[in-house]
């Protein structure tokens, strides 16, 4: 799909997606308890769609309801050796599903080339301590034999979801184990997340001094659980609204959790003008100013970060951004190319880059670089360019954000399709 987007004032109100991060989380504890649970707030992005896919083919009931899921688990997971697992392009699916799913009668997992691709030597080396065979073949992973309680040391300059992965097959072991983080854990809210959705479903984890203790034996509970809005796909329309807008985003929580949440006090500090409205949070056009941004704890922000930053007084420095280049595509490499597309100069390191603002960008056309943050980005940058912008394979929105596109054009942005 190729659209084309053009420059406009985005004045309106919307609700944004669930949060994707906490819908990946819910459904595979709701999957895992006993007895029934709603899941409430869904949208049916790919992603999410990998996830619900996966327990299906264990058997798992799962029946779509309006905007909602009902869930029917039973308490355990059963494997008959031949299960395919296919989980597209969703990392979270992948890296949450490894351990939990690992049984001695075996199991494989299928994905995009790009996904099969992504690290996964932090459990390679856990597999093969637990005598898990774990097998790279040319477009399927297989594992045979069951993860057990133990104790387990993780790199904290690691994705949070192998500990997350972990921290959901745990609990259900006869025997206690425990997770020691080595060094800074640099997506620690990601798993605080985690840690929260498993207490809504009756599962303790403590933690102390870098250490998780996890005790064996416990039992998922059937909860009905409300799914909170996105703050990494509130962040589009929260930048739309500062750099050329007035936009007031219906569903936002207050008292999140989710580390993406962050974009509030770096527009705050960009000097980006935002209300409190009942509830509510309303973004209008306003002049921003660089600053410097650690993007470690939310690298999913980074991409529209970097449009703000190119619309900024002076310069911007995103630094610890080593992680963008491990996600969907090289987003580091991705957004600086865009914003020199877009009109803007930068300057690249290995975990950094530096963005010049300017006071417009430049009409040009892109390509998404199959990434639904790209592509987004994108089109959120079209509003302050000084022509009409087009994005080639804009379809990645799908991954996230199935229906971005009407939303903007809610707001009376105009979009071809072509």
């Amino acid at each position: 799909m190729k659209v084309k987007i053009y420059p406009g004032f985005a004045q309106g109100q919307l609700m944004v997606p669930p949060s994707k991060s906490l819908l990946h989380r819910s459904i595979i504890c709701a999957c895992l308890a006993n007895g029934k649970s709603v899941i409430k707030n869904v949208v049916f992005s790919d992603d999410i769609k990998a996830t619900i896919n996966a327990f299906k083919a264990l058997g798992i009931k799962i029946d779509k309801l309006e905007n909602a899921l009902e869930i029917n688990g039973r308490g355990n997971l059963s494997f008959f050796g031949d299960e395919i697992i296919d989980c597209k392009e969703s990392g979270s699916t992948l890296r949450f599903l490894l351990p939990l799913f690992t049984n001695k009668k075996g199991i494989y997992f299928t994905g995009k080339e790009s996904l099969l691709n992504r690290p996964l030597s932090i459990y390679e080396e856990i597999f093969k301590n637990n005598n898990i065979t774990f097998e790279r073949m040319e477009k399927k992973l297989y594992l045979k034999n069951e993860l057990q309680a133990n104790w387990y040391e993780v790199l904290g300059n690691v994705s949070s979801q192998f500990i997350s992965g972990l921290m959901f097959a745990l609990p259900l072991k006869s025997e206690d184990s425990t997770i020691k983080i080595i060094g800074n854990l640099e997506s620690k809210k990601y798993v605080d997340m985690t840690i929260d959705v498993l207490n809504k479903f009756g599962i303790i984890i403590q933690e102390k001094d870098n250490v998780y203790y996890i005790k064996g034996g416990q039992e998922y509970l059937p909860t009905d659980y409300k799914v909170e809005a996105d703050f990494s796909q509130l962040a589009f329309f929260a930048v739309a609204g500062v750099i050329n807008g007035d936009i007031k985003i219906l569903n936002a929580s207050n008292d999140s959790l989710q580390p993406d949440s962050e974009i509030i006090s770096l527009i705050k500090q960009m000097g980006g003008k935002f209300f409190k409205e009942k509830g509510n949070l309303r973004f209008v056009k306003s002049q921003t100013k660089g600053i410097d941004i650690d993007v470690s704890q939310h690298p999913d922000i980074a991409p529209i970060l970097s449009i703000l930053a190119g619309l900024s007084e002076n310069s911007s420095t995103i630094y610890n951004a080593k992680r963008l280049r491990i996600k969907e595509t090289d987003r580091l490499s991705a957004v600086t190319d865009i914003l020199n597309l877009l009109g803007v100069k930068t300057e690249t390191n290995q975990d950094s880059f530096i963005v010049h603002g300017e006071k417009f960008f430049t009409q040009n056309t892109f390509d998404s670089y199959n990434d639904h943050r790209m592509v987004m980005s994108i089109a959120i940058a079209a509003l302050r360019a000084d022509g009409p912008i087009i994005i080639e394979r804009a379809e990645a929105v799908n991954k996230s954000y199935p229906h971005f596109f009407e939303d903007l054009q809610s707001l009376g942005i105009k979009i071809e399709y072509l």
